[in-house]
């Protein structure tokens, strides 16, 4: 990811919640939709609730750190993409799930998971409801739509391609 991103990619790119109440509400109000989680606590968070993300994409770790987390009754899959990049046969698999309708999975990343809402916005549905951690602030909800899939993949076309 080129450093230029950093400060783009920072910001929250839907609402950010920080009462977990609050997103119980709006998440029930959405049940129809699928649901994406991206990161640990995000994906644990949501399953407190008893509500199951259609994906959910995780990497063992919170702020770097590890964490022994039991997300249940999922096929796991396991892919790897180190920090600061997405690599392609990462964003195969997620594409794969989320263009065959594949529900149930959780993605375990031996690596990094952040920037993997890029590619689960450039191949969610329109409609899809994707939550992310926003670091030190809260929960960022976002819903597919025509505006976020153009405005990421603006954001998509500055990464650089090199060999893993």
């Amino acid at each position: 990811m080129p450093r230029s991103l950093r400060a783009e990619l920072s910001k929250p790119y839907g609402v950010l919640f920080i009462n977990e109440n609050k997103l119980k509400q709006f998440l029930i109000n959405k049940s129809n939709s699928r649901l994406i989680t991206v990161g640990d606590v995000v994906t644990q968070t949501i399953l407190k609730f008893h509500i199951k993300p259609f994906l959910a994409i995780v990497d063992g770790k919170t702020k770097r750190k590890l964490v022994k987390e039991n997300f249940g009754q999922f096929e796991y899959i396991k892919v790897k993409n180190e920090p600061g990049l997405i690599r392609l046969s990462t964003i195969r698999e997620i594409k794969d799930i989320l263009v065959h309708n594949e529900n149930d999975k959780i993605l375990m990343v031996d690596g990094e998971e952040d920037l993997l809402v890029i590619p689960v916005v450039i191949y969610g549905n329109f409609g899809d409801i994707i939550i992310y951690g926003q670091p030190n602030a809260g929960v960022v909800v976002t819903l597919n739509n025509d505006f976020l899939k153009r405005r990421v993949l603006e954001i998509f076309k500055k990464f650089q391609v090199t060999s893993c």
